[in-house]
């Protein structure tokens, strides 16, 4: 009995999972800088006269 398909999705499982708990934050991060960015913007173009 061959455990190389069970070894072989366990890795794989284990390496989406490492990838997308390495890029979540990043993510997040990226779409917090757009929404300050944006609203920054929509702030200075309210304020002018």
């Amino acid at each position: 009995m061959s455990y190389l398909p069970y070894i072989i999705a366990a890795y794989s499982v284990f390496g989406i999972v490492l990838a997308w708990d390495g890029l979540s934050p990043w993510l997040k991060h990226r779409r917090l800088l757009r929404t300050i960015r944006l609203r920054t913007l929509r702030d200075t173009a309210k304020n002018q006269p």
